[in-house]
C-alpha cells in the first residue's frame, strides 16, 4: 500500500514511494488501541494484511458500551438493530437475521439476551450472528452478567429467572440464578438467591433482597451461601428509588438512586471485607475515582475513564424513563441530560467481534 505525496520523508525517501503497509507492527498495534469505535477498528483491519495482523479481533481496543434503541415492531420483523456509540457519536444500523422477531435485553458484553417467547431464549452477538441456546425452564430470563470470567478465565453468562411458571405468574421478581461457562458447556442452576439488584464477580453472585435490604452472596462453585451483608445503617425503606449492585475497578458497589421530583441523585456504598474477623459491611463513599458506571435497571457496567479520550471518571450514566440519556456527576451531585439520537432507549451493550 503506497501513499502518494509531494514532500520527502524524514529518512530521505520520497513520500510518494512510502509503503505504509511496512509500518512496524508494534506501532500499528498502538494505533489500533486508540480506536474507540469498533467499526473504525474493522476499517483499520481492512486496509491491508499487515494492518489486519497487527490488530487481532481477540485483542480489540477498549470499547465503551453502545446504547440500544428500543425496537419497533417493524424493526423486529426486519431484523434491524440500531445502536448509538457514545464515544464516536455515531449511530450504527445492523441487520442481524437471528434477531428477527426477538426482544433484546442487557446490559451485557459480547452477547445480548434474546427471546422470541418464554419457550425460545438464546444469547445473541448481533455483530457476528452467533447464538447460544438458553435451556427452557418456564422462565422469562433477565441478564445479570455476560462477559469475562475473572475467576477462571474465558467468559461466563449469569442470568436470573423463575423456578417454574407458577412462580413467574405470582412473583414479581426472579428467584433463581443460572450460570454457564463456554469451557464447561454446562448450565448450573442455583435456587433461592433473592429478588433484587444483583451482580457477579470472581465466582460470587451478589443479590440484594428488596424487602429486607440484605445482600446474599452465593459461591458459584458450591452453590451455597457464602455470607450475608446487612443493609447500610442509613437505609430508609420509605425513600423512593431503587438499588443497583455493580462491580467497579475490582470493588463491589451498592447504589441507591433517589427519585425526588425531577432531580436524581445517588447514595453510593463500597463493600468492605474487614480484617478477616469483622463481618463484611457497606461503607458510604463519595468518590469512585477513575471509574464510570453505566446503569440500566438494577444492573450496570463499569469502565476506566482514562482509557477513553474526552471522558472523565467519578460519574454515572443512566437511562431516565427509557427516554433520556443522563450523566450524574458524583463530585458535585448534578445530573445532565446528554444528546441522544433515539426517542426511546433500551439497554447497554459492549460490542465484540468474537
Amino acid at each position: 500500500m503506497v501513499i502518494p505525496g509531494e514532500r520527502s520523508g524524514t529518512d530521505g525517501v520520497p513520500s510518494d514511494e512510502r509503503n505504509w503497509s511496512e509500518l512496524p507492527k508494534d506501532i500499528l498495534h498502538l494505533f489500533s488501541k486508540k480506536l474507540t469505535d469498533i467499526f473504525d477498528f474493522i476499517r483499520f483491519r481492512a486496509v491491508c494484511k499487515s494492518w489486519k495482523l497487527s490488530a487481532l479481533v481477540t485483542d480489540p481496543p477498549p470499547l465503551l458500551p453502545w446504547l440500544l434503541e428500543v425496537r419497533r415492531e417493524e424493526d423486529r420483523e426486519n431484523a434491524v438493530i440500531r445502536f448509538y456509540c457514545l464515544s464516536s457519536g455515531k449511530v450504527h444500523t445492523i441487520t442481524c437475521s437471528c434477531s428477527r422477531g426477538a426482544w433484546l435485553r442487557g446490559p451485557a458484553r459480547r452477547y445480548l439476551l434474546a427471546s422470541q417467547s418464554r419457550f425460545q431464549v438464546y444469547l445473541l452477538n448481533p455483530l457476528t450472528n452467533d447464538q447460544i441456546h438458553v435451556p427452557f425452564v418456564n422462565a422469562c430470563w433477565c441478564p445479570i452478567y455476560i462477559g469475562p470470567d475473572s475467576s477462571e478465565g474465558g467468559d461466563i453468562v449469569v442470568i436470573s429467572g423463575f423456578k417454574n411458571y407458577f412462580d413467574m405468574v405470582f412473583n414479581t421478581r426472579p428467584n433463581m440464578m443460572v450460570f454457564w461457562r463456554p469451557k464447561a458447556d454446562d448450565w448450573v442452576y442455583v435456587e433461592g438467591v433473592g429478588n433484587g439488584a444483583n451482580t457477579y464477580y470472581r465466582g460470587q453472585y451478589f443479590c440484594n433482597d428488596s424487602e429486607t435490604g440484605i445482600t446474599n452472596v452465593i459461591d458459584s462453585a458450591t452453590k451455597k451461601m457464602a455470607y450475608q451483608i446487612t443493609a447500610p445503617e442509613d437505609t430508609n425503606p420509605l425513600l423512593r428509588g431503587y438499588t443497583v449492585i455493580v462491580e467497579a475497578g475490582g470493588k463491589i458497589l451498592r447504589l441507591f438512586q433517589h427519585y425526588e421530583a425531577e432531580q436524581y441523585h445517588f447514595d453510593i456504598y463500597c463493600l468492605y471485607f474487614g480484617d478477616g474477623e469483622a463481618k463484611p459491611c457497606w461503607g458510604k463513599i463519595t468518590d469512585i475515582g477513575d471509574q464510570m458506571l453505566f446503569l440500566e435497571g438494577h444492573h450496570g457496567l463499569s469502565f476506566c475513564a482514562s482509557n477513553f479520550a474526552g471522558f472523565k471518571g467519578n460519574c454515572i450514566y443512566f437511562l431516565k424513563t427509557m427516554q433520556y440519556l443522563c450523566r450524574y456527576d458524583i463530585g458535585d451531585g448534578t445530573t445532565e441530560v446528554l444528546p441522544c439520537p433515539f426517542d426511546c432507549v433500551d439497554t447497554w451493550f459492549v460490542p465484540s467481534l468474537v
